[in-house]
């Protein structure tokens, strides 16, 4: 699938929590995009200190089937110059885009269940992966395990249960590593999460987040047996 440019704008931002946004693009022209779920796109940055522009990469948490608006989920911690660039955007703002970019995209396996691991806005490319296999009638379990810090930096519950209550072959687990002393639900990184696999011969993994929960996760599987792993690392300092 060839990247080509296009131009969308800023339809919407939505605080989702206080760090994170979740932006929705609507293509210009052309008016759609075809990708395939987990790929990303790049967004054209001028860059300050020169005449020439930067690329930086966003993966997409929209599903495919939504392919006129696009939405990216963003973290106004981050201090990279496509973070920054792209919070200052406001509804309206004209964007310079060029994509689908990347290999991490789902795979065809109906025999293994599928386990997807993400930390922080990692979620995003996994979200288009869910919702895209969600949107289709199947017994194939899909899990979610992600990882947060605390229970100010939850998001998209709603739609979790939603999913959850429609989808009997979906369940999700959220962990948090820094939680308040009245938080009642699972403590931890998602690696914990992890050791209560017995056996992951009959998964295919999905991992997106931070370099060093990529790599364990990535390690912890292959060393609890024949595991097929698929990971994309999220580009923090974007």
């Amino acid at each position: 699938m060839t990247a080509c440019p296009f131009r969308a704008k800023v339809l919407s931002i939505r605080q989702l929590t206080r760090a994170i946004r979740e932006m929705t693009l609507e293509m210009l022209e052309p008016s759609e995009l075809s990708f395939q779920p987990g790929q990303s796109i790049a967004v054209t940055v001028p860059d300050q200190s020169s005449s020439s522009s930067l690329l930086r990469y966003y993966s997409l948490a929209s599903p495919p089937h939504s392919s006129n608006q696009l939405v990216l989920l963003l973290n106004s911690h981050d201090r990279g110059q496509g973070s920054t660039f792209l919070l200052e955007n406001e509804i309206g703002a004209d964007l310079q885009i060029s994509g689908p970019h990347g290999s991490f995209m789902l795979q065809q396996d109906q025999e293994r269940e599928l386990l997807f691991v993400g930390t922080g806005t990692g979620i995003a490319p996994l979200w288009s992966m869910i919702a895209t296999l969600l949107a289709v009638p199947s017994s194939q379990p899909i899990t979610l395990l992600w990882g947060l810090r605390s229970e100010s930096d939850r998001y998209y519950l709603q739609e979790l249960e939603t999913w959850k209550t429609h989808h009997e072959n979906f369940s999700y687990v959220l962990t948090l590593s820094q939680p308040s002393s009245a938080w009642k639900g699972n403590t931890g990184r998602v690696t914990d999460l992890l050791q209560a696999f017995s056996t992951v011969d009959h998964l295919a993994a999905y991992v997106c987040g931070n370099r060093t929960m990529v790599k364990e996760v990535t390690d912890l599987l292959h060393e609890k047996g024949d595991c097929a792993v698929f990971r994309e690392r999220y580009h923090e300092n974007s």
